[in-house]
């Protein structure tokens, strides 16, 4: 029993503390502090990543030229796309100039740069021409091209592009230079009445494919002058648009200036209010106006209310100048901006029996 030490409980809870109270406490609200700076960190950085994202956007679009409606024989240059939509307008374009008869036949969607366009098509010369121009659309990573071309008609006549009727023609061309010296090799010769024929008709041929050409070309043209027509015009449309909003802006700046100013130069009033009184009614002012909020007894009668100059939305002090009334007058909440720069003044006849005239003068005075 010499080696043994009794504690009592109070000297156990002394001599071995885990934490206390106001530990725990202050522990609580330390970690309700870091949560909240933490949501509070989040928010700020999910509104500057939205606010980066619509300046990027606005700025891609602000930048976006105005093509150049001089006819050239290469594709015009077209703007660089910063997101799908953009790039959906572009191929929508692309597609319409170059087969606007057969633009219904045709769905597409962009998603990151990879276009996939589904429909039919007449042949496939049409397939591989769509999916050669959609290549030209700047920003355009790669192409799916689902077109289905339509059972039965894999002859049908080949409507071609510029670029393609160009390289049909010199294909042509080559084909008809050397058409001379490979018949001199393989088939016999033809006679001197068989030769004028043959060359009138080689002419013919030439000619009816160069007007064919010819004809091709003038409608990619004349599409080609289309889209950058209208791209032109909506460019226009979002400047003016721009240029609205600028005016818009600036009009209300220039209102809200002059308020400002007006408020400035204007440095106190007064308000002077009267009435039937018989219980405990509030006035409330803001501005211009003066209402009664009913508390208790019966409503009041005959309320009247006039001002020298509206109370300003900024910070004022009210000052009871002038009263009249049996009862109390008091005001019982000075304007700021946290209750709207709202002034309240109670009117209490509680304690007296019948309704009595009250009557009160406010100055307001800025700070």
């Amino acid at each position: 029993m010499r080696d043994t030490v009794f504690l009592s409980p109070e000297d156990e809870r002394g001599r071995f503390p885990l934490f206390t109270t106001a530990q725990w406490t202050l522990m609580a609200i330390g970690a309700g502090l870091l949560a909240l700076m933490l949501v509070i960190a989040y928010l700020l950085w999910r509104q500057q990543q939205r606010d980066t994202r619509q300046a990027v956007n606005r700025n891609i679009v602000a930048t976006q030229p105005v093509p150049n409606t001089t006819p050239t024989p290469e594709p015009s240059p077209t703007p660089s796309p910063s997101n799908d939509q953009v790039m959906y307008e572009l191929v929508k374009t692309q597609l319409m100039a170059y087969n606007p008869l057969g633009f219904s036949r045709y769905s597409f969607e962009v998603k990151d740069g990879v276009v996939t366009v589904n429909g039919e098509a007449e042949h496939q010369p049409e397939k591989d021409g769509v999916e050669n121009i959609l290549k030209l659309v700047t920003g355009v990573k790669s192409v799916i091209n689902n077109l289905k071309i339509k059972p039965g008609e894999l002859f049908a006549p080949v409507k071609l592009n510029t670029a393609e009727a160009k390289i049909l023609d010199d294909a042509l061309r080559r084909e008809i230079e050397s058409g001379g010296q490979a018949a001199s090799v393989d088939p016999p010769q033809p006679t001197q009445a068989q030769q004028p024929k043959q060359a009138q008709q080689s002419d013919a041929s030439a000619l009816a494919r160069e007007k064919a050409s010819a004809k091709q070309r003038e409608e990619d043209m004349a599409l080609r002058k289309a889209a950058e027509e209208k791209l032109r015009r909506e460019a226009e449309e979002y400047e003016r648009r721009q240029e609205e909003l600028r005016q818009a802006e600036a009009e209300r700046r220039a209102r809200a200036e002059q308020a400002r100013l007006e408020a400035s130069a204007l440095r106190s009033g007064t308000v002077a209010w009267s009435g039937l009184v018989d219980g405990v009614d509030e006035v409330v002012i803001s501005g211009s106006s003066a209402s009664v909020r009913h508390v208790n007894g019966n409503p009041p009668r005959e309320v009247k209310a006039s001002f020298s100059a509206p109370i300003p939305r900024s910070p004022v002090k009210v000052a009871l100048i002038s009263s009249n009334g049996r009862g109390v007058i008091s005001v019982v909440q000075q304007p700021s901006a946290a209750n709207g720069y709202t002034t309240i003044v109670r009117v209490d006849d509680g304690a007296k029996g019948g309704d009595k005239r009250y009557e009160f003068t406010l100055r307001w005075s800025a700070q």
